[in-house]
């Protein structure tokens, strides 16, 4: 019993702790498992989640740093539309039949109510949109045009409009050539074209600005209006060109700037006489024809420099007298001045004096008359003594 006891109590009895082993203890084994056994199939790793955070919040809008131009949103404002839905085939074979029969009737209403006009002496609608029910040829589906309504091709349209924005854009380069063009700050000046979208429907206005662009033409953004197409082209300002100033010695008869030679003394009075007669047919001849544009748009003020004389020239250009010239520039020059004759109107900030005014005077003696007004050679022209005076006012505002 003691026996038993005292194994249990004992270093080497039962409920004893165990003697350490000869080998000294390490941490637990992290090597490679010698068991394990190799996997046939790579297995896949675990990828961050890349998606939208369902639970993120909206961050406001941040402020652009200061110097820097917030970026514009794109909207098709500022763009240019692409090709209009076609319009039905039916439509468009119904219109180019029928109006081979009511394009002549209309025409003929139009000459019978301008003869009722001429005959009464009333005068026919105003407003800003009173003309639009002349425009015969805005229903007139050209037979070049038929084939691009009927197939909807875009090389249809672009061989279609193509002429039509070609002759436009010479007519006004040459526009430009003669003066024309809305003049900046810097003394260049812009030209525009604009179209209407039944020339292009189905090249889109995208594509009438990519072919402009071939003559160096761009597009202007309309806007929300998918009426028409806009462009425009900026000339810079012209080179400087030597000019007499007022104060200068005046040039010499003959030369650019001085004195013209006038016209026969024994034409002068049939020539008064008889632009009784064809100054207004002349004036007919153009408004019945107002859909021909002549390429230069002072052609009528060019004509009448050598075909027609005023009554008030008449006397200065008959007797060559230069205080005659002298008075007749002064009275020109006054009344482009003050266009409300005199009565307080506001004095115009360009001004453009023909050829017939100063023919016996110079071109100098105008800008010399000029000069007493305020008024200096436009830097925005090219002078063309020839032709006319372009005449600018520094301190007036557009």
């Amino acid at each position: 019993m003691s026996e038993g006891q005292g194994h249990y109590a004992g270093a080497g009895g039962q409920g004893a702790i165990p003697p350490p082993g000869p080998y000294p203890q390490s941490g637990p084994y992290t090597g490679p498992n010698p068991y394990a056994q190799p996997q046939p199939y790579p297995q896949p790793q675990p990828q961050p989640y890349a998606g939208p955070n369902p639970y993120a919040q909206p961050l406001p809008p941040q402020p652009a740093p200061a110097g820097l131009a917030a970026p514009a949103a794109a909207s098709f404002d500022g763009g240019f539309p692409g090709p209009r839905p076609r319009r039905s085939r039916i439509s468009v074979l119904l219109q180019f039949t029928l109006q081979w029969i009511y394009a002549p009737v209309w025409i003929a209403a139009l000459v019978a109510l301008f003869a009722i006009l001429l005959w009464t002496g009333a005068s026919g609608p105003s407003g800003p949109e009173s003309d639009s029910w002349l425009k015969v040829n805005r229903t007139f589906v050209p037979p070049r045009r038929l084939k691009a309504e009927l197939t909807g091709r875009p090389e249809d349209w672009e061989r279609y409009v193509g002429p039509i924005l070609e002759r436009r854009i010479r007519l006004a380069e040459a526009g430009y050539a003669a003066g024309d063009g809305d003049v900046g700050a810097d003394f260049g000046r812009t030209v525009g074209v604009k179209l209407a979208v039944r020339l292009y429907r189905g090249l889109g206005a995208a594509g009438v600005v990519r072919l402009a662009e071939r003559y160096g033409w761009q597009g202007v953004p309309a806007g929300g209006d998918l009426a028409r197409v806009r462009l425009s082209r900026r000339y810079p300002a012209p080179p400087r060109v030597s000019a007499p100033g007022p104060q200068d010695p005046p040039a010499a008869p003959g030369t650019p700037w001085g004195a013209r030679p006038g016209r026969s003394a024994f034409l002068l009075p049939f020539m008064l006489v008889l632009q009784i007669a064809y100054v207004p047919v002349c004036g007919v001849l153009s408004l019945l024809a107002f859909w021909v544009k002549h390429p230069e748009p002072d052609y009528w003020d060019r004509w009448g420099a050598r075909w027609a004389v005023g009554p008030r020239a008449f006397r200065a250009e008959f007797t060559g007298s230069a205080a005659a010239w002298d008075r007749h520039v002064r009275r020109i020059v006054a009344r482009e001045v003050c266009p409300g004759n005199g009565k307080g109107a506001e004095a115009p900030r360009r001004i453009r004096v023909n050829l017939a005014t100063y023919r016996g005077a110079g071109a100098q003696h105008v800008l010399r008359v000029a000069a007493e007004q305020g008024y200096v050679l436009d830097p925005a022209y090219l002078p063309d003594p020839g032709v006319c005076v372009r005449l600018y006012r520094p301190d007036r505002q557009v």
